[in-house]
């Protein structure tokens, strides 16, 4: 698996109605993620899902945004939000 690769300072643009759409468990490991997501990746669905979902977190998102999204998903309640990811 291709984990903690450089950050190559590459954007990738996309629609502003397509959505990157991706779920994980409760101990952060991907089970679904929707095309658009894998596209952006740059990882086949293969190597996404049952990965670890900070296999695609970018370094520049502070722990805190990923804390406020954990404490809100163990609580049961839906998060949605924006964050920036490697691709």
């Amino acid at each position: 698996m291709r984990n903690n690769q450089p950050i190559t300072q590459r954007e990738r643009t996309f629609p502003a109605q397509q959505r990157l759409i991706s779920t994980t468990d409760a101990k952060g490991v991907i089970t679904y993620c929707n095309d658009a997501f894998v596209e952006i990746s740059g990882f086949s669905r293969e190597e996404l899902i049952r990965a670890p979902h900070n296999l695609v977190r970018h370094p520049d998102v502070p722990p805190a945004v990923f804390a406020h999204m954990w404490g809100t998903l163990k609580q049961g309640l839906p998060w949605m939000g924006i964050v920036k990811n490697r691709c």
